[in-house]
């Protein structure tokens, strides 16, 4: 496994929205800040997926050792900004 850092910039006029897989963890951002993805990941292949549910909106697939993962937004922990979904 290798240490994995991602980093999403929301570079819009207004919030986005990301929500990290499995769990999911979702995060605001407002514009111009951004969210960083640290892990251990696979050394080959795709570390991570995506996809555009609008464009507000992102959903990501870490691949690899995801339990632990480190959130960050502009460089500061990002735990306490984040919210659960809780599926029906």
């Amino acid at each position: 496994m290798a240490t994995i850092q991602q980093t999403f910039r929301n570079g819009k006029d207004g919030p986005i929205y990301v929500s990290v897989e499995p769990w999911p963890e979702c995060f605001e951002l407002e514009s111009g800040e951004e969210l960083t993805l640290i892990w251990d990941g696979p050394a080959t292949g795709d570390v991570i997926k995506t996809d555009f549910i609008n464009d507000r909106e992102l959903v990501v697939w870490p691949n690899g050792e995801i339990d632990p993962i480190k959130y960050l937004i502009d460089g500061e922990d990002a735990q306490e900004r984040s919210w659960i979904f809780k599926h029906k």
